[in-house]
């Protein structure tokens, strides 16, 4: 977007506000001094409304509120007002400023910024979820950003899409180790703030503003509106309902209800997300692309049970563990279920953990924070697609810092056809990390990627070290996936390259090389 000098001015002619301007207003994120420090986003669009984003840093920290005007218009000058008003924030919920943005046209582009103290905001932009026929929709999967791991190029890969209708992000937004524990920033100058892990609220909140400081991210939320859900390093690595491993209260951690709290309230705080009425932790929602797609965002993370041991094949297979929880569980049977009684042709499922099953019925497992250690759960799952019939399910999964491309069947070594994918009642994506460092070393990569091939029938791709994302493109007709992976996160340039291309076509629930 390139704006001349006379666009980037606010004409009091613009609406019945006049706004005051800094001389040198910037249409790109900038992360220097200044009150708009941390960047503008947007996020959970629907038809006729949208999040938008923003944080004040007061220059001496002030307890008063603080001021904010924002303006929503139908051109990147923000010289056609649609919508504007007024918003206070204050330290109780660290200066961030979030508006529902309503009475937006489905299916249309629109501009944002903030105002505050004669400083304005970058100028983003936006979209709302489209109404009625609709031909293609395109959206960006990532997960895993680890801020001291490495440069956030893929956020920059994203920042210049033109094409996309969302970015989908599977968690894992931010890490919350102290750092040097999974990635050594010194060598980068990528020091996450505080050093120390994230436990308290004011350790997340420093966390969030770290990361949101990053230019490239600060972009990618300007040009995209985000529909997000957290995983476990937005509270604590491996974390369930009840604590999580490395939650230590004898050390000064505190309680878990506590520190589980304070991460839910930064995380509220921080990103681009529609605030429920109440208080309890929810984000399970769904968002409807025209009659084409239904999005289902599910929280596989902070109401599950605590995981299995390995070798505890009672619990792995008990009916009373969940990974979704008993709510949750029902509502996506009725989610799912209203979409294809709608006609809806596709349903995309964005959750964070491997869904698709890796290791025969009676082994022990090596992993039991995936779903493979909750099969009763997942099991349940397969008996709704195969009693409702549901068809055009994709899967969108992050968490494990490599690329996958799956056919998901209930079993796939017994009535599962590989080459024409009978048997299959649905696809699974799996986008690499960000910067989180790859799920196999260089040493390790060929010959376990050769090993799983062999071992897992639904396999079609996979790749253990790069970093990147999913483009997910869909059509009435077929959803093709294409894995980009970034040239490098050890310097910041930008540069990508496509891995791998999936298609499948509708009705098939298998993916075949595109």
């Amino acid at each position: 977007m390139s704006l001349t000098r006379r666009e980037f001015l606010w004409g009091a002619t613009a609406s019945g506000l006049a706004w005051p301007i800094a001389a040198a207003g910037q249409a790109r994120a900038q992360s220097g001094p200044g009150l708009f420090r941390h960047g503008v986003a947007s996020g959970d669009p629907q038809g006729d409304r949208v999040i938008l984003w923003t944080r004040v840093t007061p220059s001496a920290g002030p307890t008063r509120p603080v001021e904010v005007r924002w303006r929503v218009a139908s051109d990147p000058a923000l010289m056609r007002t649609v919508r504007s008003g007024t918003i206070s924030t204050t330290a109780a919920r660290d200066f961030s400023v979030k508006v529902d943005a309503q009475g937006l046209t489905p299916g249309r582009t629109y501009y944002y910024a903030f105002e505050s103290g004669g400083e304005r905001s970058p100028i983003g932009r936006t979209k709302t979820l489209p109404a009625g026929p609709l031909a293609r929709l395109r959206l960006a999967s990532v997960s895993c950003a680890n801020y001291p791991a490495g440069f956030f190029n893929v956020y920059r890969m994203i920042a210049a899409r033109e094409d996309l209708d969302a970015v989908v992000h599977l968690g894992d937004y931010m890490y919350e180790f102290a750092n040097g524990v999974y990635g050594e920033g010194t060598s980068l100058k990528r020091l996450p703030q505080p050093l120390h892990e994230a436990v308290a609220l004011e350790d997340y909140r420093q966390r969030y503003a770290t990361y949101r400081t990053d230019p490239d991210l600060q972009e990618a939320h300007r040009q995209h509106p985000f529909i997000a859900i957290w995983d476990d390093h937005e509270i604590a690595n491996d974390a369930w309902i009840g604590g999580a491993p490395n939650h230590n209260p004898e050390i000064g951690e505190g309680t878990w209800a506590a520190r589980r709290a304070a991460a839910w309230r930064a995380y509220m705080e921080w990103m681009p997300i529609r605030e429920q009425p109440d208080t309890d932790i929810k984000l399970y929602r769904r968002f409807r692309f025209g009659n084409l797609a239904d999005l289902v965002m599910v929280d596989t993370r902070s109401l599950r049970d605590r995981q299995a041991a390995a070798d505890d094949l009672a619990a792995i297979n008990s009916p009373a563990r969940r990974v979704m929880g008993a709510a949750q569980e029902a509502w996506l049977y009725e989610t799912l279920r209203a979409s294809q009684a709608a006609g809806v042709p596709w349903r995309i499922i964005g959750q964070q953990v491997l869904f698709s099953r890796l290791v025969p019925a009676g082994r022990n497992l090596t992993f039991t924070d995936v779903w493979d250690g909750y099969q009763a759960e997942r099991e349940r799952i397969f008996d709704f697609f195969v009693r409702t019939q549901a068809r055009n399910i994709a899967i969108l999964t992050g968490d494990i810092h490599s690329s996958w491309a799956l056919d998901v069947p209930r079993n796939p070594w017994a009535g599962y056809r590989p080459q024409t994918g009978v048997g299959s009642l649905a696809v699974e994506l799996v986008t690499p990390a960000i910067s989180s460092p790859g799920l196999f070393s260089p040493e390790q990569a060929a010959n376990v990627t050769a090993e799983m091939r062999v071992a897992v029938p639904t396999l079609k791709y996979l790749e253990g070290q790069q970093r990147g994302y999913v483009l997910v493109d869909v059509t009435p007709q077929r959803l093709r996936a294409d894995w980009y992976h970034a040239l490098t996160v050890s310097e910041q340039r930008t540069g990508e390259r496509l891995a791998a291309s999936f298609v499948c076509e509708s009705g098939s629930a298998h993916l075949a090389s595109a």
